[in-house]
């Protein structure tokens, strides 16, 4: 993406980070989009959520992505397959 927006949130998953490396895949999150980083910097998957709103900030727990909305605050959250 090109239009200058700031991350709006970064987080790691641990629990499929290797053991030799600090982590396997980083979530970024901007807008209403978010995406999945390998270590290299190649994006594996991409997703939005068609709310209308940017996110406030996420974090990976337990195999699940949890996402909170700015505005009126309202938590996301989903199973990482």
């Amino acid at each position: 993406m090109r239009n200058n927006s700031p991350v709006q949130g970064i987080a790691y998953d641990k629990k499929r980070a290797h053991i030799y490396l600090a982590f396997a895949h980083i979530y970024l999150a901007f807008n209403d989009y978010l995406f999945k980083v390998n270590r290299d910097g190649m994006v594996l998957a991409n997703g939005r959520f068609h709310t209308g709103r940017e996110f406030e900030g996420i974090c990976v727990n337990n195999s699940h992505l949890y996402a909170e909305l700015a505005q009126r605050p309202e938590l996301l959250h989903q199973k990482i397959k």
